[in-house]
């Protein structure tokens, strides 16, 4: 069995096998060797190609399992998903604008028991090792198996460094575009009875998606068009391709259209509008301060995987493989409208580049099966020797500025005994509220959406109202993070500080690289 082989069978075109020393040269007027096609895979190299993703995945993610403090968004959206469970609703119960499909998965993989923190790091992971392993089908046809695992791995490796070490949004949907793009891949050449059903599955994938998040509608877009130049090619009829369009349209709407409907009928569809689609209008842009370093932040993860996508492409190697030519054109495409999405939106956090690493890990497979197989794969070797490094550093840095299960512990131990009183964390973590089972004190407890000045005025209240509200409810401990950030809302911020001064005292501080948390505690009253 040999893993070099090309896949998937039905891009395979027969040729002519050369004779002798004709084998070797170059093919008349084109500047390229004339290769046989080669047997597709068979469904043990993918088993061992799934089994060493599935591997990589582990290695590469374990060393975070148990880190209850890996990132904010990953650990309220546990929050919710815990909090689901009991009964509550969101964008009712708890505010965010994040579609409640993401919700509905994270109080999915409560189910599965202890404090939730493991369990969705392992789930995630499970979902990487997946989407990597529809990364190697997709590029398999432009680079063969070898590389185009290779590439699935690299994958991998990238995810840690735009803090994708856990369960961010994009960890879980990156599955369902990769699985939405094999759909419209094969549609590509496909039997034309097979076309629809294949479109039906990467729109509906696609809709699933963006009930995590809806800036899956860029690579949706994309596909959707790239499906009817396909339905419109098999049948020349417009009646035909207005059927399937609107087929495919209202399967990518479908889940979301049903969850409107859920809340129409509780009587909040309002409540879901304005969280879903008009509350991110109303905040603020970033101002260019804030930008300049996520952008260089960006710039030193996007940068090297692009030079290799641009080698890929330069080099060539894709076009000499049966099928290559339509495989490389489709991932260029994919990573175009991907890149587009990101620069729209236009906010550049780390983790909103996760997106983009799929198609770019696609892209650049062709780099890792040159025509000297030795450089080949010298390549790949290279990428992920520095994909590990990179991911060491990045655990050691993320460890020292956000803490871990040690520190968590300080908080909680400093926390407890006042908590029959009531927690805010005013400036923190929201998992603390889960940890330590406490109710939640507004229907805001992300402290971003209170503190933020981006976030003022889009979030369904007025932030120094809710802030007074909760100050006069007396919670017995506050939870706050020094030194504050520049984009903060001091008008908001001075409020806290006066009531922390007469009314508090700090009762442990847990330092960490760039900040330190601490836990105050509401003094008797005289």
């Amino acid at each position: 069995m040999e893993l070099s082989r090309l896949a998937p069978s039905h891009l395979a075109r027969r040729s002519r096998k050369p004779r002798g020393r004709n084998a070797r040269r170059l093919a008349p007027g084109r500047g390229e060797p004339r290769l046989t096609a080669s047997p597709a895979p068979d469904r043990r190299a993918w088993i061992l190609a799934g089994g060493l993703l599935l591997a990589a995945a582990f290695a590469i993610r374990a060393w975070q399992f148990g880190n209850p403090l890996l990132h904010v968004d990953e650990n309220f959206y546990l929050l919710v998903g815990d909090r689901m469970l009991h009964g509550a609703l969101p964008y009712v119960d708890i505010w965010d604008r994040k579609p409640v499909g993401l919700f509905a998965l994270y109080a999915a993989i409560r189910l599965l028991g202890g404090d939730g923190i493991v369990q969705y790091q392992v789930v995630a992971t499970l979902f990487a090792a997946a989407t990597a392993l529809l990364i190697a089908r997709l590029a398999a046809p432009a680079a063969g198996i070898v590389a185009a695992t290779a590439a699935g791995v690299v994958y991998l490796l990238m995810l840690p460094l735009a803090g994708g070490w856990g369960g961010q949004a994009p960890v879980f949907y990156n599955l369902l575009v990769a699985g939405a793009a094999l759909a419209a891949y094969r549609a590509l050449n496909a039997d034309p009875r097979r076309i629809r059903r294949l479109g039906c599955l990467a729109m509906l994938l696609i809709g699933l998606g963006l009930q995590l998040k809806y800036t899956v509608v860029f690579e949706g877009f994309a596909f959707g068009v790239l499906l009817l130049g396909v339905s419109w090619r098999a049948s020349r009829s417009w009646t035909r391709l207005a059927a399937d369009a609107a087929l495919w349209i209202g399967l990518a709407l479908a889940p979301t259209l049903l969850a409107l409907a859920y809340y129409a009928w509780r009587g909040e569809a309002q409540a879901f509008v304005y969280a879903n689609f008009l509350s991110i209008g109303a905040r603020a842009e970033a101002s260019d301060a804030e930008l300049a370093p996520r952008l260089l932040k960006a710039a030193r993860l996007l940068v090297p995987p692009l030079l290799a996508v641009g080698l890929a492409a330069w080099i060539g190697g894709w076009r000499a493989r049966p099928g290559g030519r339509t495989a490389f054109g489709f991932a260029i495409g994919w990573l175009a409208a991907a890149l587009g999405g990101y620069l729209i939106f236009g906010t550049y956090f780390d983790h909103y580049a996760l997106p983009l690493l799929a198609p770019l890990a696609l892209a650049m497979a062709p780099l890792f099966a040159t025509r000297s197989r030795p450089l080949g794969i010298a390549i790949a070797t290279a990428f992920i020797a520095l994909g590990v490094t990179a991911d060491g550093v990045a655990f050691v840095k993320g460890k020292a500025k956000r803490g871990d299960a040690q520190e968590m512990n300080e908080l909680l131990a400093a926390i407890r005994p006042g908590l029959s009183q009531g927690l805010w964390v005013w400036n923190g973590d929201s998992i603390l509220y889960h940890l330590t089972g406490a109710p939640l004190p507004s229907r805001w407890p992300f402290a971003g959406h209170l503190n933020l000045l981006r976030e003022h005025g889009a979030v369904g209240m007025d932030q120094e109202t809710e802030v007074r509200r909760i100050l006069a409810t007396r919670p017995g401990v506050i939870v706050d993070r020094t030194p504050r950030a520049k984009d903060f809302n001091f008008a908001v911020v001075r409020i806290v500080d006066a009531e922390l001064a007469s009314h508090y005292r700090p009762v442990t501080t847990v330092k960490l690289s760039k900040s330190s948390l601490v836990v105050y505690r509401r003094t008797p009253s005289p």
